[in-house]
């Protein structure tokens, strides 16, 4: 699911939507001190790029598609010497080279180089932008890699890596397909990230003899290693192997330059070895950077792989900038000395030189049943579903009529095989009982509802199938599959297994520096201290949606060369949930390795990447709101099937309106809590738009929603023309969907679905000024037809264009709406499983677990410590006979858990445990009975002292009749019980009779060794305090009138700044009664930042606001104050 988000400000599309003229604009003087200068001119910035076209939303969890590559206007040679650069590394010889892929390919022709090689070590990262670039830039691209031949292992940490390099330069696609695999089982063999095993250098060239060019490489290369090492002869034994090994005609002689003292007699004796071995001699400059400027951003990298400040690495660092692209004339002066060099690199480049335009792989065939194509099968299956969930033709025979209508387009584009592999997916989590569902524009069709991929019934809510596939579709259809997170593994792990390593693997995330990462690393380039990286790295906000993050006491050399590292890859990650399968090795069209998780393999490449070459991407999404539903259900002897839910209680809704939403999907963040008693959801879609409505930011700075408006009654429900009521009566006149701006172009314009489809297409972020103009005559010819011109078409066309980024997939909307409603439901009726479920579903959410405990409690739930001898790995509900199970309609909020299960902590929550331990104490004690004492479970588990007085700070071991300082002191003495010790033998641990704990140090207890309370709030403990200042506890607000300056106070749960907010900083403020939300302005924030940013309470003086039954405060001073313990906030997030 990704937003692609314009850079109009809500407030002007709000007043589009509306109708409403502009102001004119007046932005200009914002951010301008007194004295005019603006606050990029006070101080400098660690500036984050991604952050400017951030989409707003209060999660950092927007996808990004990287956006076309658009050449820039160079000045180019008119005459140069031909030249090709054989022998260079981009950013993803990751702490390596240090110029982006497309950097190299813009210097490479502005220089007039007739090619260039990009040459990674052990892969090809970046070699689909590398291709994007060149391709625009009509640069002909090589395609190679240096090889890390016998790597000890992973060499992050050394300042001069081990092992010897082989370069390689693939020959054409044959070529390229055989390196790639030769990488790939490589990374494979070696076991573990980053150190590929490659074998014997007889194995690479068994693959790789003539298809490769091999150079002799750089000084770490086998040739020039030898001669440095061991002398001319060696030298000359190492190159008789080469070619031997990979044939005389694809071997030649790398002769670099880099005005080191040893530069020319090393070439000088390299020429002289490969004219007695009758071989070419070629020029290359093993280039790290694109231009000389960038070689202090490549010395500072060289410290951060080396892990060392640049002082101590300094010895091993070149002397010059010189590993820079040089044009063809001045490679011609340099090596003038040995001819030809320079222009045998020239016709090397024009030989190997070819365009990525890679045959992507298929997927494999689907294995049907005899008798059966991949079409007739899916066709059996749909029709199997479609009788479950519509029942026979003749009951609905619309349904059947759309199922024909999608199941002929599906086989006209051929991709029947693409649905039976998500059907087969889907069917592997029903037969192992792991919730799923299919969400994005997949629920816009009636073919993924009757194979129970995704649980939206597209013929009732009547959803644009062509929003899903549409025949001008350039690749195959995009399902997200969310799974429940606890076992998404068991399904990757599944793909695995059923189409091999070599066919399969998970698509790679790119993990690029951002500021607090660049700070750090530059930081500690620089010699800083780890306590000084940190307090600086600290004060960035994580996920700040500012583009610059002003901290004022970070040294300029630091902020400077963080900003030139911005977006620079650092190492690969995982991506979410992407896996590619292929009828072919995958190895031979991109790379595999290992992911830092155990059993995961991973392409080399990103999503956007593998789109460029079309590979098919399947997106298996852990989610852990599915996780919860499961254990929730499970606790109260039920289970779930969200396509078959009745969705009309309205108690769940009458909950909902109150924005009692805590730890319910979707709608429990700090803006949804702000909407829900404006929105005031009473039906099923009401969720759906509440789902689609709080993004991007519509409700910061008094801004609200024209649907909210109408919905209330607070202006009047109308339509432009009477042709636009058919797509925009459900959503009272106010487009909120993408389906209802294609149904737009279909009433007003007449469009047919796929027409309307490349209409949403061409209004999308990638706006082509070309295909507006064609779609724009298009669109005003047909409203034409129909009698709309003049301002009314203009205005049509302009609530479109604004509209058609923002507007959000309603069937992806509906897909979380059925979450929203399953999770407030278990919420309202059993608030103790709800918990518990949340609990064990962790980490998720917005909220921590203290405040979802604290939520509970509100609502009656009885909350208990972890228990040694009750107490299961994750959290479990106690009952008993009297117990009731699910609270009754109509009862007040505070008694929904009175009554009813009570939550016990899991182990697994105790600090220093982890599952593991937890899950083996459980194990043993449900084989071998109850624990006896501290001694019998030392024994039968062998835990440490550690663990022991971490359990006995939890107040654990209660249940041997101990306190909490009883069990400290047994804890060391009971570590010492060995299963091969005699029971009892153990001295010491009968501990005497110590006092007793205050409340405020219980509450210490527990949040240090379970990280939450299930008793108390910590701001209790600074209620007398808050007395004396005169702060409103939060609960009595609501007596509080409205305009009012009034002190609050509280822990900080969290701090947002959300990217459409205008700089303002929400901070959400809980005490012992309950949460409000606190607006801080850019300026207020600036003022008080160090207190605003690093403070666990606050005291907050401002003014009351309430709007539509939303409180919150507007903030004029903050001051920080000192609670026993302050759990760690969720900031920016």
């Amino acid at each position: 699911m990704s937003f692609h988000n314009p850079k109009m400000p809500w407030s002007e599309l709000e007043q589009v939507l509306s109708g409403r003229p502009g102001d004119g604009g007046g932005r200009s003087g914002r951010g301008r001190s007194r004295d005019g200068r603006s606050r990029d001119e006070r101080h400098l910035h660690v500036v984050d790029p991604l952050a400017v076209d951030a989409d707003g939303g209060d999660s950092p969890a927007w996808s990004r598609k990287r956006q076309h590559y658009e050449p820039p206007e160079l000045p180019r040679p008119d005459d140069p010497v031909p030249y090709a650069e054989l022998h260079a590394h981009s950013n993803f010889s990751f702490l390596d080279g240090a110029s982006h892929p497309e950097e190299l390919a813009e210097e490479a022709a502005r220089l007039g180089l007739t090619a260039l090689a990009v040459t990674d070590h052990d892969g090809f990262y970046g070699v689909v932008r590398f291709a994007e670039a060149a391709r625009a830039l009509h640069l002909p691209t090589v395609f190679g890699a240096e090889l890390s031949l016998g790597l000890p292992g992973p060499q992050n940490g050394e300042p001069d890596p081990h092992g010897s390099h082989l370069l390689v330069l693939a020959h054409g696609h044959e070529g390229y397909a055989r390196l790639a695999t030769v990488i790939s089982r490589a990374q494979l063999r070696g076991g573990e990230k980053g150190r590929p095993v490659y074998g014997e250098l007889e194995e690479v060239a068994d693959e790789l003899r003539d298809h490769v060019l091999v150079l002799t490489g750089c000084r770490k290369g086998h040739v020039p290693g030898a001669l440095l090492t061991e002398g001319v002869d060696a030298a000359a034994r190492e190159l008789d192997r080469l070619t031997q090994l990979f044939g005389a005609e694809t071997v030649a002689v790398e002769l670099t330059d880099h005005g080191h003292p040893v530069d020319a007699d090393r070439n000088d004796a390299l020429a002289e070895l490969a004219a007695a071995a009758g071989l070419p001699t070629v020029a290359t400059n093993n280039v790290h950077y694109a231009t000389p400027g960038r070689r202090r951003l490549a010395t500072t990298l060289a410290a951060v792989r080396a892990r060392r400040s640049l002082d101590e690495i300094d010895g091993w660092l070149p002397a010059a900038a010189t590993a820079h692209l040089r044009s063809g004339a001045e490679m011609a002066a340099r090596f003038a000395a040995y001819p030809g060099a320079v222009a045998r690199a020239a016709e090397f480049g024009a030989e190997l030189a070819f365009d990525l335009q890679l045959v992507a792989p298929k997927l494999p065939a689907y294995p049907v049943p005899p008798g059966h194509t991949e079409m007739s099968w899916l066709r059996r299956l749909t029709m199997d579903g479609a009788r479950e969930r519509y029942g026979p033709p003749e009951a609905h025979p619309e349904a059947y009529a759309q199922l024909e209508h999608e199941l002929r387009m599906i086989e006209d584009l051929g991709f029947p095989g693409y649905f039976l592999v998500v059907y087969d997916i889907v069917a592997f989590c029903r037969e192992q009982d792991i919730y799923c569902q299919g969400r994005g524009s997949a629920a816009n069709s009636a073919v993924c509802y009757a194979l129970r991929i995704t649980n939206v019934d597209a013929v009732r809510h009547r959803l644009l199938f062509e929003r899903f596939l549409a025949p001008e579709r350039d690749g195959p259809p995009d399902i997200d599959v969310d799974i429940e997170s606890d076992r998404r593994e068991e399904v990757i792990q599944h793909v695995y297994a059923r189409y091999g390593r070599e066919h399969t693997a998970q698509v790679a995330n790119v993990i690029s520096y951002r500021p607090r990462s660049a700070v750090r690393d530059v930081a500690k380039a620089f010699g800083f201290s780890p306590g000084q990286q940190d307090a600086w790295s600290k004060q960035i906000d994580r996920w700040g949606s500012v583009a610059a993050v002003d901290v004022a006491d970070i040294p300029e050399q630091v902020i400077e060369y963080a900003n030139e590292l911005q977006t620079f890859p650092r190492h690969l990650g995982i991506h979410s949930g992407g896996m590619v399968i292929c009828d072919r090795p995958v190895i031979e069209v991109c790379p595999v390795e290992w992911g830092r998780m155990p059993g995961r393999s991973v392409l080399q490449w990103d999503k956007d990447d593998c789109a460029a070459v079309s590979l098919v991407k399947f997106d298996l999404l852990g989610l852990g709101m599915l996780s919860a539903l499961h254990y929730g259900y499970d606790m109260i002897g039920m289970s779930l099937d969200l396509g078959d839910m009745t969705l009309e209680d309205p108690e769940v809704y009458d909950m909902l309106c109150r924005a009692d939403s805590v730890g319910v999907f979707q709608v429990e963040s700090r803006a949804q809590m702000a909407t829900l008693p404006r929105l005031k959801p009473r039906a099923f879609y009401d969720l759906v738009v509440e789902v689609a409505l709080i993004r991007p930011g519509p409700i910061q700075g008094g801004s609200v929603h024209p649907y909210i408006r109408r919905k209330n009654g607070q202006e009047p429900v109308t339509f432009p023309h009477p042709l636009m009521r058919n797509a925009l009566e459900k959503t009272l006149g106010v487009p909120l969907f993408q389906e209802q701006l294609m149904q737009l172009a279909i009433d007003l314009a007449g469009f047919d679905a796929a027409g309307a489809d490349q209409l949403r297409r061409a209004m999308g972020a990638k706006r082509s000024a070309e295909r507006m103009a064609q779609i724009a005559d298009r669109l005003y010819a047909g409203m034409a037809e129909r009698g709309i011109t003049g301002e009314l078409a203009d205005d049509v066309y302009r609530k479109l264009t604004a509209f058609a980024s923002y507007g959000f997939p309603e069937s992806h909307a509906m897909s979380f709406a059925y979450l929203v409603y399953a999770s407030s439901w278990l919420k309202r009726y059993h608030p103790g499983p709800f918990l518990a479920a949340l609990l064990n579903a962790q980490p998720m959410g917005f909220y921590s677990p203290q405040t979802l405990v604290d939520d509970a409690r509100r609502h009656g739930v009885e909350v208990r410590r972890p228990d040694i001898n009750a107490s299961g790995a994750k959290a479990v509900l106690e009952s008993t006979p009297e117990t009731r199970w699910g609270s009754q309609p109509g009862e007040p909020p505070h008694t929904w858990g009175l009554g009813g299960p009570a939550v016990r902590l899991g182990l697994g929550s105790v600090r220093t445990l982890g599952d593991d331990v937890a899950e083996r104490i459980e194990a043993e004690r449900a084989a071998h009975g109850p624990y006896r004492d501290m001694p019998d479970l030392a024994r039968r588990v062998g835990l440490t002292a550690a663990q022991l007085e971490a359990l006995a700070t939890a107040d654990a071991f209660a249940c041997f009749g101990l306190t909490r300082r009883q069990a400290l002191w047994a804890a060391g003495a009971a570590a010492q019980d060995r299963p091969g010790r005699l029971p009892g033998t153990v001295t010491g641990a009968t501990p005497p009779t110590l006092p007793g704990m205050e409340a405020v140090d219980r509450l210490v207890a527990d949040v240090w060794a379970t990280g939450l309370s299930p008793e108390s709030h910590p701001a209790r403990f600074i209620r007398d305090r808050l007395d004396a200042l005169g702060a409103v506890p939060i609960a009595r607000l609501g007596r509080v009138e409205p305009g009012q300056r009034i002190r609050v106070g509280g822990i900080v749960t969290h701090r947002q700044r959300p990217a459409t907010a205008g700089g303002v900083t929400f901070l959400n403020l809980e005490d012992e009664t309950g949460m409000l939300n606190v607006t801080c302005s850019h300026g207020l924030w600036q003022r008080y930042r160090r207190v605003a940013r690093t403070s666990g309470a606050l005291v907050v003086r401002g003014r009351l606001q309430r709007h539509e039954g939303v409180t919150s405060l507007t903030a004029a001073r903050l001051d920080a104050i000192d609670p026993p313990v302050t759990p760690a906030s969720r900031d920016f997030r």
